[in-house]
């Protein structure tokens, strides 16, 4: 009777008891997580810093208008509403890109999208600066409009996924510093330098 007692005792107590689940760590394990922490961080900085990239390129193409109206306009011969045109595509453009970029990023992932819009970008921006018209100009801008558009989708997603916990505000941030930045510089650079120029730059 009182094995069987003992027996019904011994169901009670769980398997797995708090004791065991701690994990003793020594110095040495400490040491080796320390480094990998700091490796990761590394990681993760390198990893903002190439997303942010594409938040760069974002501000230069909405930046890219302002400074090479006036050169646009006597080298193409475009009227007024021709280079309102070339200026206004670029958030057309955009919206497209905005739309596909989630089904973009679910196929194929998140550094694929910034790849696929890179490219996007790259071809508009040898199509505005080989352009002879109206046509592949707004073309080129067109493209680059829709490479953004996945651009601003994919890039604070990317970083907040990969960012830790303390750092993932401050490292989203740097999302929209650097389409400012991107804006400012194409503003400053074409203030100085020809649209063609410009547009490989």
């Amino acid at each position: 009777m009182a094995k069987e007692i003992n027996r019904l005792n011994d169901l009670e107590k769980p398997l797995i008891t708090e004791e065991q689940n701690i994990v003793h760590k020594s110095d040495e394990y400490d040491s080796y997580k320390s480094s990998d922490e700091n490796g990761s961080i590394f990681m993760v900085l390198l990893s903002t810093f190439v997303a942010v990239c594409g938040a760069f390129e974002f501000g230069t193409c909405v930046g890219y208008s302002a400074p090479t109206q006036a050169a646009i306009r006597e080298d193409l011969g475009l009227s007024l509403a021709e280079f309102a045109m070339f200026g206004s595509i670029l958030t057309i453009g955009a919206m497209f890109g905005a739309v596909t970029s989630g089904r973009i990023a679910d196929t194929i992932g998140r550094k694929g999208a910034m790849r696929l819009s890179a490219v996007f970008c790259i071809a508009g921006w040898l199509a505005v600066y080989f352009s002879k018209s109206d046509v592949s100009l707004d073309l080129g801008r067109f493209a680059t409009g829709y490479g953004i558009g996945i651009f601003s989708y994919v890039v604070p997603i990317f970083i907040a996924e990969i960012a830790p916990k303390n750092l993932r505000g401050g490292l989203t941030t740097l999302n929209q510093l650097l389409i400012v930045i991107g804006q400012s510089t194409a503003f400053l650079i074409g203030t100085v330098i020809s649209w063609r120029e410009l547009a490989l730059a």
